[in-house]
């Protein structure tokens, strides 16, 4: 038996919960405690008894509160005796009743019309959209070549992540592993000489020192790089590689901000070389990420254990069913694309014909990696871009609307994934609630979408 989960309406509106409990379907009692009275509702698979026309103005009241509390309590209820609606439904047909009622100052408002229109209309079965799964682990892309491409034709189109390199010996920092990282959308920069060294645009900067530094000014030059990095807004992470013997040195570059340090690998080729660059790859990519986190993505914990509490065992693929139901309900077409280490994949869809072209796009793609690094959504894109040509090719059509919406999906802070949706060129309707959902649901989507 699942425990019973509550939480606050400053952190999941009665509207918005409601169309998550839609979109789960769970079964259950929901009770909601605010200024303007309480609600209890027993829902069996995300449905309810259609009310009465008082007790929808009610639940109309109910959903404008901004502050109180909610308790679900997953658990069997009752079947639901004659006509049944979503909650997603209810939540519709009470906010339209409510906005009737106000429109009228408070004069006769034939309620009982507005059910018999609006609620029954309501409360026919939604079409369900035709969610389309790709596989987890589809063949190989080649991104190479499409990353090459655009490089080419419209390098404003690319969105790279830059590393910068201070290293007296380069060596080790070009062919594979400038290649291997190249696949994560991750450009290096590799420079010789500290001392003048730009922080501005650097996303990471390594030092790479393996001799000891015999001149003060030459030890003043690495020291003043790291401070710099650390000082920059947001601060960029500097990883030192090096060897350890030095203990006052090493001191000296953790006094000044170092965020990792490691030793360089034992050898300059073949599998040493491949470790080495795996485990400072894995280092960066936590700096990296820490670094574009944004304070505005967190959400409490409350809300997370809600929706895990919804699925089954935190599904991931009931997760993204859900979220594509849900954003079909206002989106005609959408597609959920996970992002992964060296790539950006399309993994589940509706409205797009997914299984046209590719699956994936290479990392680095501006449009999509805008996304990722603000956390924040993009409602609108320019057509005739090279990113937008690319991500309609991935989805099967010749061409998005300007009308497109990116909504990023968030693990915690960290952005692992996108819903990208549009309604074939017509306006987008208000994506505030939308928006606020996919990053509820995205927690468990991108999970389960980024293992193994």
């Amino acid at each position: 038996m699942k425990r019973a989960l509550s939480g606050s309406l400053a952190h999941l509106a009665p509207s918005p919960l409601l169309r998550l409990l839609s979109a789960t379907a769970p079964s259950g009692v929901l009770e909601i405690s605010c200024e303007a009275g309480d609600l209890r509702l027993e829902t069996v698979k995300g449905k309810v008894a259609v009310p009465g026309a008082e007790e929808l103005r009610r639940v109309g009241r109910i959903l404008r509160a901004g502050s109180g509390s909610f308790r679900f309590e997953p658990r069997e209820v009752r079947p639901i005796v004659g006509e049944a609606l979503t909650l997603a439904a209810l939540a519709e047909a009470a906010e339209a009743t409510e906005k009737a009622w106000d429109a009228s100052l408070g004069g006769d408002v034939d309620v009982d019309r507005l059910l018999a229109g609006e609620v029954m209309e309501l409360s026919r079965p939604a079409p369900v959209a035709d969610i389309h799964v790709l596989p987890a682990h589809p063949s190989h892309d080649p991104l190479d070549e499409l990353l090459t491409d655009l490089q080419a034709t419209a390098p404003g189109e690319l969105l790279l992540t830059e590393v910068v390199v201070i290293s007296k010996d380069p060596r080790i920092w070009r062919g594979t592993l400038a290649s291997g990282w190249r696949r994560r959308g991750w450009e290096l920069s590799v420079r010789g000489d500290p001392g003048d060294l730009p922080i501005d645009g650097a996303d990471a900067v390594i030092l790479h020192q393996e001799e000891a530094l015999h001149r003060v000014d030459e030890e003043m030059d690495w020291i003043r790089t790291v401070r710099l990095a650390r000082e920059a807004t947001p601060p960029v992470p500097v990883v030192w590689v090096g060897r350890v013997r030095d203990r006052a040195w090493v001191h000296r570059l953790i006094e000044a901000g170092v965020s990792f340090l490691m030793p360089p690998p034992e050898n300059r080729s073949g599998p040493p070389l491949d470790r080495f660059a795996g485990d400072l790859a894995v280092v960066l990519d936590r700096e990296i990420a820490t670094r574009q986190m944004l304070a505005s993505a967190r959400r409490p914990r409350t809300v997370y254990e809600l929706v895990d509490s919804l699925l089954e065992k935190g599904d991931p693929g009931q997760a993204i069913s859900s979220l594509l139901q849900l954003a079909s309900s206002q989106l005609w077409r959408g597609a959920v694309l996970m992002v992964e280490e060296t790539a950006i994949r399309c993994r589940a869809g509706y409205g797009y014909p997914l299984s046209r072209g590719s699956t994936a796009l290479p990392r680095g793609i501006a449009l999509l990696e805008g996304a990722v690094r603000s956390g924040e959504a993009i409602m609108g894109i320019d057509p005739e871009s090279g990113g937008a040509a690319q991500l309609a090719w991935v989805l099967g059509v010749d061409r998005l609307p300007a009308a497109t919406a990116v909504i990023p999906l968030a693990a915690g802070v960290t952005v692992l994934g996108l819903l990208v949706a549009d309604r074939e060129g017509a306006p987008l309707p208000e994506l505030t609630e939308m928006t606020m959902l996919a990053c509820c649901l995205g927690g468990v989507v991108v999970r389960g979408g980024n293992r193994g």
